[in-house]
């Protein structure tokens, strides 16, 4: 059985309190070390703190703190300028778009237009090469072939057929007009107006031309009808 401990008296309690001198030492050396620490650490952080190399990135992490901040705000926007902003994207984007588009349209019309210009004098070249060989051909054609032939003179001289200067066509003048072409009625020959008009086409009658022009009317009508249409061959014997 454990009797119960006396009640603590005022030496047992001094002589709790009193450290031993092995105790106090090792309190002292401790404390001196502590105070050593912290004057090392506060030399060391008041050293740091005074630098030129600290007090520019002080001033750089606040004035970088200050910018972020900045950006922050700057990027904080209602929701209605929100879409405004993502309208104004948008449209330029189109835009750009359309541009793009535009531009690969002048290049595409460009190209077509110098393919068909290419194509135009390509087919300009073959049509003036095909105009100098079709020339060629004709001239040596043409100085292949042998000339022409005279026309022989026709045989016998003239005739009543061929020329009014003869001795018939003379007496037939003689009786029908006295030789005059300008005489009225018909002129040397005496032609019917229907007659010379369908002889000739002229609208007036032949007293009205040139004797030249009345022989070649009298020589087609004697090649069609021969001295029938003239009454006077009976006269000239013909």
């Amino acid at each position: 059985m454990r009797w119960p401990e006396p009640a603590h008296t005022e030496q047992s309690l001094a002589r709790l309190a009193r450290p031993t001198k092995g105790g106090a030492v090792r309190i002292r050396i401790a404390l001196a070390t502590a105070t050593a620490v912290i004057a090392s650490l506060a030399i060391f952080f008041a050293f740091f703190s005074s630098t030129p190399a600290a007090s520019a990135r002080t001033t750089r992490h606040e004035a970088s703190s200050q910018d972020r901040t900045v950006k922050i705000d700057d990027k904080l926007m209602s929701y209605s300028q929100a879409r405004n902003v993502a309208q104004m994207v948008d449209f330029y984007n189109a835009v750009e778009l359309r541009q793009e588009e535009t531009y690969l349209e002048e290049v595409a019309y460009l190209k077509s237009l110098a393919a068909a210009q290419q194509a135009a004098a390509a087919q300009a070249a073959v049509v003036a090469r095909t105009a100098a060989a079709t020339a060629a051909r004709a001239q040596a054609v043409a100085a292949a072939a042998p000339a022409p032939a005279a026309a022989p003179a026709p045989a016998g001289g003239v005739s009543d057929a061929t020329s009014t200067d003869t001795a018939d066509w003379a007496c037939i003048r003689q009786h029908e007009s006295n030789d005059n072409y300008a005489v009225g009625n018909g002129g040397a020959y005496q032609f019917e107006f229907g007659t010379w008009t369908a002889l000739t086409g002229l609208p007036s009658p032949a007293e009205d031309y040139a004797p030249a022009v009345q022989d070649a009317a009298a020589l087609k009508l004697y090649s069609q009808r021969g001295w029938e249409p003239w009454s006077t061959r009976y006269v000239c014997g013909l």
